[in-house]
């Protein structure tokens, strides 16, 4: 292949004339192409004799030489034909098999070849032309039953053979479907550099260092998703089996837990507001009522959301699925639409006054959130557990989530005012659509009574004797006895089968943690440090509280930030001198209040952003700024109200 390119180049490249003589003489020296002698007639003393012009006396080896060496104008135009013709067609060919790799197919390879082998023959005319001389057809002739054995043995041949494997072998290999390989490699080597490079502290074993940096790697692997949240705990469950830092019995041991079972149960109720509607009917009913103005319309959907908030425990689900599309409704209607550029009419003011209201719904209500659970599950591990949980939560929330509720929208009128300050389209537009729904249906009567049965029985638990979970229990069977749910609707929950499977496994890593003394050892040298600063138990606290809400803007995720970080820093406060109730609440509380910190800072949150009637810039602003000030309220409307309540 290489001979023949640089045959050709030297047909091609050297001027006419003396070029021509250059070209002959290559042709038939020893090194020419075999090839391309044998397509002239053979030898290098025969390759001229063969095409010489019809009638023309039969010449000498010497007459042959001498023609070639006088570099006969004629021959020159001829062979400068052919090799640019035929330097046309390996370059088509050549060009076909690159596509052909980037295309993964033959089409193009077969129209470039016909391509090339059109050029073959504009340089067997372009010979015949300048030359007039039937031994050239003769001679193209036979050139052309040498070109389709090239074609499966030459140059050509070698091309597209080469150009169709590259083809096949890229169409042989898929594209890679599993772990993102670079969050992997992160995620693997935080976990191998805390268990290798870091040096194992004095009282504590290899297999407690061991369990620490399987549990980092973890959340790093949470964070990073180099596979979903539950493939990340399989993985880590079995690199922990392999290895021996954990049990099967203790990778596995929440699964028992009755928290998580509540949180599963909770998603399954969240499913039945869905279902039947009863979610949209309670807010229609009080936009209908308070939604004349933009102030008042605000004030209606965060009443209804902390209504609901009590009975249906997943602060997504409830944001993002009842109260987004009817925020986004009821601005449209009023003539604000981010696609007109109408935004800041009514919408922007809407959307962030019922996305900042989540979090103190679900800090209201102990099942207003799946991580309230998780938390209080988490501090039982620690050894603080709330008595009469759901009625301790509510006693220590209500006061202060209420009055940040209150607040909130005037705070939202403050910072990014609506353009529309009366909105008489709402309650018209609340009206359509419940004559839409048309009456109350017997599945939202039996969702309602059984939600509000609950209740009674939660709040009364410890005067009824029954526990939290066999409550959820009951009436999760009487919506399925009585058909207001399904198996199927049950099983077909996704995210509940998600978030159970891998909260389990987190579960039961942390409290290995805290069985082998990760937990008291950290708390034990962060709280070291900081009382050898000086500080007392309130500025510790301080300290403490803001560095675990702030270190929100690297997470992605509620659950996965308290998974993480909840237990260490309950440890560390209570070393401080922390009462142990007030930071177990505290931590929980921050863990709702942060969902708005950023566009990504909670499930909910990218659904609310991804309107557009808040902008990136705008968000992160009103973001801080809403965070402070739920800090400032809890800590001090929450202050006085936890010291009235004597929890500290």
């Amino acid at each position: 292949v290489g001979a023949q390119c640089v045959c050709v180049c030297v047909c091609v490249c050297v001027p006419i004339g003396s070029g021509g003589a250059m070209s002959l003489a290559f042709l038939s020296s020893p090194v020419a192409a075999p090839g391309m002698q044998s397509r002239l007639g053979g030898s290098p003393a025969t390759s001229f004799a063969v095409v010489q012009p019809p009638g023309a006396v039969p010449q000498s080896q010497s007459m042959v030489d001498h023609q070639a060496l006088a570099g006969k104008e004629t021959w020159s135009r001829g062979l400068l034909g052919t090799g640019a013709a035929t330097t046309a067609a390996a370059a088509a060919i050549g060009f076909g098999a690159a596509f052909a790799r980037r295309k993964r197919g033959r089409a193009a390879i077969a129209a470039l070849h016909t391509a090339g082998c059109s050029g073959i023959g504009a340089g067997a005319a372009s010979f015949r032309r300048s030359c007039g001389l039937r031994a050239a057809s003769a001679a193209w002739g036979a050139g052309a039953k040498d070109l389709r054995e090239r074609r499966r043995f030459g140059l050509f041949g070698r091309l597209r053979r080469a150009a169709e494997g590259s083809a096949a072998s890229s169409e042989s290999k898929p594209a890679w479907k599993g772990a993102k390989l670079m969050p992997t490699a992160i995620s693997i080597g935080v976990g191998l550099f805390i268990r290798f490079v870091l040096p194992i502290p004095a009282g504590l074993t290899g297999q407690a260092w061991s369990t620490l940096a399987l549990f980092v790697a973890t959340v790093c692997g949470i964070v990073t998703s180099p596979l979903p949240p539950p493939g990340v705990a399989f993985c880590a469950l079995a690199v922990g089996l392999v290895t021996g830092t954990l049990t099967f019995a203790d990778g596995v041991a929440a699964f028992t837990d009755e928290v998580l079972w509540l949180v599963l149960l909770a998603f399954f109720f969240t499913k039945g507001f869905a279902k039947t509607g009863l979610g949209d009917r309670i807010a229609l009913n009080l936009v209908k009522k308070v939604g004349n103005t933009t102030l008042g319309l605000a004030y209606g959907l965060n009443f209804a959301e902390g209504a609901l908030a009590a009975g249906m425990p997943s602060s997504a689900a409830r944001a993002a699925g009842v109260f987004y599309p009817l925020v986004c409704s009821v601005a449209k209607a009023s003539g604000s639409d981010p696609k007109q550029g109408t935004e800041k009419k009514t919408g922007a003011f809407l959307v962030q006054s019922a996305f900042q209201a989540t979090g103190n719904s679900s800090s209201l209500w102990l099942y207003g959130a799946a991580q309230n659970l998780l938390a209080l599950r988490l501090a039982a591990q620690c050894g603080y557990a709330l008595p009469s949980p759901f009625i301790s939560w509510l006693k220590a929330t209500c006061l202060p989530a209420l009055a940040a509720m209150a607040l909130t929208p005037l705070l939202v009128y403050w910072t990014l005012p609506p353009q529309v300050k009366e909105t008489p389209e709402a309650p018209a537009e609340a009206e359509r659509k419940l004559k839409e729904m048309g009456p109350v249906s017997r599945d939202e009567g039996i969702l309602g009574a059984v939600v509000a049965g609950m209740l009674v029985l939660w709040a009364g638990s410890t005067a009824f004797g029954i526990p939290a979970v066999t409550t959820a229990i009951l009436g999760l069977v009487a919506l399925l006895f009585t058909g207001t749910l399904t198996w199927g609707d049950c099983a077909g929950e996704k995210g509940a089968w998600t978030t159970m499977t891998w909260f389990a496994i987190l579960v039961s890593m942390s409290a290995m943690l805290n069985k082998r003394g990760i937990v008291t050892w950290l708390a034990t040298t962060i709280s070291g440090m900081i009382t050898g600063a000086g500080l007392s138990a309130a500025p510790a606290f301080f300290l403490l509280l803001g560095i675990y809400t702030f270190s929100h803007y690297a997470f992605a995720s509620q659950v996965a930030h308290l998974s993480a970080l909840y237990v260490p820093f309950i440890a560390m406060m209570v070393k401080t001198g922390t009462p142990p109730v007030v930071a177990v609440l505290s931590l929980a509380i921050a863990s709702n209040i942060f969902a708005s910190l950023t566009p990504y800072a909670s499930a909910q949150a990218p659904v609310f952003y991804g309107g557009g009637y808040v902008t990136l810039k705008d968000w992160y602003k009103l973001g801080i700024i809403f965070l402070v000030f739920n800090l400032g309220i809890w800590i001090s409307v929450g202050a006085v109200w936890w010291k009235v309540l004597g929890l500290y």
